[in-house]
């Protein structure tokens, strides 16, 4: 019997599948009424089955037709079904891989109930809805992950044949990873052909590391997430929220992009511009940010074009995305940016008016989405631990040992571990009870895999892999190097980087770089930075002196804005 019923459902599984297909192809063909009907006998046949992937499938189709029709409440209450569809799948899946993967190119049905809700069609509370919807399109697996009761710990050794090869493999990666550094470095003697060969080698091994980790059983992998919490809604949202700070959300529908300002009292979305615009502006800024690479002598003969050049791209975005929402902002004094997409690329701080840049005007910090920043507004740390301060200085950054004594000068009941002593032991032993952590190194970013993304310590490379398994419950936590913070934006707007990572780890507000940083620079940055910290407990507006300070001597960007804080925005007392 039961043979009998698993045979019927595969059949009637079967005869949805080729009902949506007719109805696609007369969709195609502009033929309306065979659509709906070939859409209506599989709707007919799916609400007898447990098949969330065709009940998601049925009514996008018959919410598209809908709504070409013009029946746009009709098309709401579909999209609605076929959104429940999908949360429902997802919820299912085990991993955070797996649920990011599953959510490409299936997100439609979020921007399509965004417009319905912002076009005054839909729902009884249509501006919150809208803002829900935005939420549930956005860094989902992370804020899964986020709400976990607590991070489980790296496996002990021994524990599986598996944890045995995943820690093996690491051992060989970062032998890899130090072949290559080694390398390049050298000058003379330097072999293309063996610094392929070895890279060759070190992606063949970072193959196998993720298989590796696919195989490992659900009680040993520390970052699977089970049954994920719904998320936030805007209540919720707005008891994060101080009077004094707005969030300022951007989404997109298709090519439009939309913009939300959140306070304690309003919700109100706007249409600012199109996506076409904004990606063409950010190639330009990476662009002109790219010219520093070229060399300091460069930087100093062509200082004033390079100025007036970067400030142009800046005020351009400025009016993109800022100019239509400027006055609903006017009495906020902390902003936090919650971006999308390629947005997570900007540096929305130094976002030019003509005479101020937006760091002027407010205190600016960022969060992945407004779930992420209510949840890091609620973490308390209890540390009442040591300052931890890490350094790893080389020929490359000889100032980071600079850093190093300028911020344990400024913080007082510190830990210091330089060199071959700033292990990855040693940041797991001691970063569990520190209250705050300072990272002095390298930070090194995969475009081509995130997952092995990480920052150099003393006896090795430690990837976002690595950092997802540490207990970090710091109230801060910075990196000082090159691009920590930059990420690979995946399919649901999930962040694949050491944010992701550092905010697994518990982190409150983390501090870190959009671009390659300067190395003096950045040691003069973080002695103003701590300096107002340590007196004030305040880290936004620590991070808004120190910029003001770093751009009286170096005024370009590119001195001064490369760091964003993300997370939890402070002001507590000592």
């Amino acid at each position: 019997a039961a043979l009998n019923i698993f045979s019927s459902s595969a059949l009637q599984g079967k005869a949805v599948l080729c009902h949506l297909l007719l109805g696609r192809i007369a969709s195609r063909t502009r033929d309306a009424a065979t659509a709906m009907q070939e859409c209506i006998c599989a709707e007919a046949i799916v609400n007898d089955l447990e098949a969330p992937l065709l009940t998601f499938q049925t009514y996008l189709l018959m919410g598209d037709l809908q709504l070409g029709s013009g029946d746009r409440k009709a098309a709401y209450a579909s999209f609605q079904v076929a959104r429940k569809g999908l949360e429902t799948l997802r919820s299912g899946l085990r991993g955070q891989e797996l649920k990011i993967s599953f959510v490409k190119d299936r997100l439609e049905v979020y921007e399509r109930l965004v417009d319905l809700c912002l076009s005054g069609h839909a729902g009884t509370d249509p501006l919150h809805e809208a803002f829900e919807f935005m939420e549930q399109a956005k860094s989902r697996s992370l804020v899964d992950l986020m709400f976990q009761a607590a991070t489980a710990q790296a496996p002990a050794p021994g524990q599986s044949a598996l944890v045995r090869n995943i820690r093996n493999l690491r051992e060989e990666l970062n032998w890899y990873y130090h072949r290559i550094e080694q390398e390049q470095l050298q000058a003379e003697q330097r072999s293309p052909e063996r610094i392929e060969r070895l890279r060759e080698e070190a992606k063949e091994r970072e193959s196998r590391f993720v298989r590796t980790l696919r195989e490992m059983p659900r009680d040993e992998l520390a970052s699977t997430a089970l049954v994920p919490p719904s998320t936030m809604g805007i209540d919720e949202v707005r008891a994060a929220l101080a009077p004094d700070t707005a969030i300022l959300e951007y989404f997109f529908t298709g090519d439009k992009v939309l913009a939300t300002v959140i306070t304690k009292g309003s919700l109100q979305p706007v249409p600012v511009t199109l996506l076409s615009r904004v990606g063409g502006l950010l190639q330009l800024l990476q662009f002109q940010l790219s010219k520093f690479q070229l060399g300091a002598e460069y930087a100093r003969t062509f200082e004033k074009q390079l100025l007036g050049a970067a400030q142009s791209h800046l005020q351009e975005l400025y009016k993109e995305l800022i100019a239509p929402v400027r006055l609903r902002l006017a009495r906020s004094k902390n902003v936090v940016i919650v971006p999308h997409g390629l947005l997570h690329y900007l540096p929305f701080h130094a976002f030019f008016d003509g005479e101020r840049y937006l760091c002027d005007v407010f205190q600016v910090s960022y969060a992945p989405s407004a779930n992420v920043f209510a949840i890091c507004q609620k973490r308390r740390s209890d540390s009442a631990g040591p300052a931890l301060i890490f350094g790893v200085p080389d020929a490359r950054a000889p100032f980071i040992l600079d850093e190093v004594q300028a911020v344990a000068g400024i913080l007082p009941g510190n830990k210091i571990f330089l060199g071959s002593n700033a292990t990855a032991t040693k940041l797991r032993e001691e970063g569990a009870h520190a209250r705050l952590i300072h990272i002095a190194t390298h930070g090194f970013f995969r475009q081509d895999n995130p997952m092995f993304s990480g920052i150099r310590l003393g006896d090795g490379y430690l990837s976002l892999h690595d950092i997802d398994q540490l207990h970090l419950p710091a109230q801060l936590i910075t990196l000082s190097g090159c691009a920590t913070g930059l990420t690979v934006v995946a399919a649901g707007d999930e962040l694949l980087g050491l944010v992701r990572g550092l905010l697994h780890a518990g982190g409150e507000s983390l501090l870190l770089s959009l671009w390659d940083v300067h190395d003096r620079t950045t040691s003069e940055f973080m002695k103003h930075f701590y300096s107002h910290y340590s007196a004030n407990r305040n880290n936004v507006a620590a991070l808004q002196n120190a910029m003001s300070a770093i751009r009286a001597q170096s005024p370009h960007p590119y001195f001064w804005a490369p760091f964003k804080l993300v997370g939890r925005i402070d002001s507590r007392e000592s």
